[in-house]
């Protein structure tokens, strides 16, 4: 026995090695499958890439809305962080679309290709830009160089102004390399379909929001944005807009408030705040229907325990703002059921989910807010779907240029673009609507014009530029419904607007406190050796952004 398994070892360690010296005569790598490549195709990496980017940045969108007095989700509206609250976000970005763009550009960045190239570069650009105002300073040249040939474990932490310069270039080198031609046509776009002309017209939209934001910060930057701001070639019309739609498949990825108000169970996302709600209704806008959906006809009752902390009351006195709405020509029953909260109303959650305001047709897909004759919670899934994330808009291109014009004395007239603005976004909310729910019902030119003839005023009425730009930062709050991102960077940059309703209940951190940045993910400060005691020091509370006015 002992003879026959000593030959048998013989005999397979002999085999073995026949075949292991035979591998290159018949050009056998059993290290490579073919149906599973090292390198993803572009084609199959850039639709990933752009569904991660663009949900993971409307995941956190709602909690800048919460930070600016939109949403009301009780300790980011009073300015009240956890250390760990971005964790997640931040891990996702790093591990998942960042690493993957480093790939795409990469593979693009030799042979006739420079249309994916430019759109890897001009989302590299915008996601790094957009980390940098949540963050600061954050790993960029030697992120996503963990498996690298020169392994960095610990990446070092750039400046958040060094990270602005490269990611201009970044930008300025996809523009170049859209005017190209390439060979190879772009396919498994989700955003443009492949469109390099509509992908150029973005890049140059994002060098101009970048340098607007980070105008108070970049040397030079007045004079770039006023030649900028005087050329062509920006996003322009409702297909350009640099927006992500969601799926309608109850089984896939929907739109984060669908999620909260129509997935069954009452809105759990949050509350929303009195102040817009009011606003809007007050000056009768043409999108309130669009925005705000009821669920309740009924007026809570403040006695009751289970009721009390969703009263409908606002800043204004029950009967004060019952009788200023009823002026309007708003229903009694549609009034009952405008229920949100004040801003950083720290109170408890009584069981209302299936009572408050929930978000409406745009921009998540839920539905129009029609007259209800009973109280009535949306089935689950039920709405449409289908939701936007209206990332960076021609709505918001034409702010970039008011601002510019107010601020810096760049060439334009800006009450002419304000009322521009206001019409277009006014038209993207209720085309939006109208293709999402059939029950929705298109305001009148009347009541456009009474709407933006309101505000025409309002900004006429203002004394100085500064005064007119207060003005414009209050329509862009209003206008920034389902995006946090640009009122929260305008907001820091300039003071405006300085209308807003301080949270009720003061930040655990001072009464002068705000969010000016978000806080570093405990995993980031423990484990990475790079990150300096200044870095760890930061507090979200005081340090801000290099732009921050």
């Amino acid at each position: 026995m002992k003879f026959i398994n000593k030959l048998s070892k013989i005999v397979t360690a002999s085999a073995l090695v026949v075949l292991a010296g035979s591998c290159s005569m018949f050009d056998l790598d059993i290290n490579k499958d073919p149906n599973n490549p090292t390198v993803a195709s572009p084609s199959l990496l850039l639709p990933q890439i752009e569904v991660d980017i663009m949900s993971n940045f409307a995941g956190v969108e709602g909690d800048l809305e919460s930070y600016m007095g939109i949403m009301g989700t009780q300790s980011l509206s009073r300015w009240d962080l956890q250390t760990t609250q971005y964790d997640g976000t931040w891990q996702s970005l790093y591990r998942g679309p960042l690493k993957d763009l480093e790939q795409l550009i990469e593979a693009t960045s030799t042979g006739n290709n420079p249309h994916y190239l430019g759109i890897a570069q001009t989302l590299k650009a915008y996601t790094y830009g957009t980390m940098v105002d949540l963050w600061g300073d954050i790993p960029f040249t030697e992120a996503s160089k963990a498996d690298a040939a020169s392994a960095v474990k610990a990446p070092k932490f750039d400046k958040d102004a060094d990270i602005y310069t490269a990611v201009i270039k970044l930008l300025d080198d996809a523009i170049a390399n859209f005017a190209k031609t390439s060979a190879v046509a772009v396919s498994g776009d989700v955003i443009y379909g492949g469109n390099a002309a509509r992908w150029s017209r973005l890049a140059k939209t994002l060098k101009l929001k970048f340098l607007i934001t980070g105008r108070k910060g970049i040397s030079g930057a007045d004079a770039q944005i006023k030649t900028l701001a005087s050329e062509s070639g920006f996003i322009s019309g409702a297909a350009d807009d640099f927006k992500f739609t969601f799926s309608k498949d109850p089984t896939s990825v929907r739109h984060p408030w669908y999620t909260g108000a129509y997935t069954g169970g009452g809105f759990d996302y949050t509350y929303i705040c009195h102040q817009i709600i009011l606003d809007m209704h007050l000056d009768l806008d043409p999108r309130t229907r669009f925005y705000f959906r009821n669920q309740t006809i009924r007026r809570l009752n403040e006695n009751d325990v289970t009721e009390r902390n969703t009263a409908s009351v606002g800043y204004l006195p029950w009967t004060a703002w019952r009788d200023s709405l009823r002026t309007r020509g708003w229903d009694s029953t549609y009034i009952n059921g405008l229920f949100g909260r004040e801003r950083g109303d720290a109170g408890g959650i009584p069981a209302d989910e299936q009572l408050r305001l929930i978000p409406g047709v745009y921009p998540c897909g839920g539905f129009y807010n029609t007259n209800l004759t009973a109280s009535t919670t949306p089935t689950a899934n039920a709405a449409p779907g289908g939701g936007i994330f209206p990332a960076v808009t021609e709505v918001n291109l034409l702010y970039y240029r008011i601002e510019a014009i107010l601020a810096l004395g760049a060439t334009g007239d800006a009450k002419a673009l304000f009322e521009t603005a206001i019409r277009t976004h006014i038209g993207r909310v209720v085309d939006f609507g109208r293709a999402t729910d059939a029950n929705s019902v298109a305001p009148t030119t009347a009541a456009i014009d009474a709407y933006v003839n309101l505000w025409k005023a309002r900004y006429d009425a203002a004394t100085s530029n500064e005064a007119k730009l207060n003005v414009v930062m209050k329509q862009l709050w209003i206008s920034s419904w389902g995006n946090g991102f640009e009122i929260y960077n305008a907001y820091r940059r300039t003071g405006y607007p300085n209308t807003l309703k301080d949270p009720i209940n003061p930040s655990p951190k001072g009464a002068t406190s705000f969010i000016w940045r978000m806080p570093y993910p405990n995993s980031e400060l423990n484990l990475n050796a790079s990150i300096t005691a200044e870095q760890k020091a930061y507090k979200y509370w005081i340090n801000k952004i290099f732009w921050t006015k």
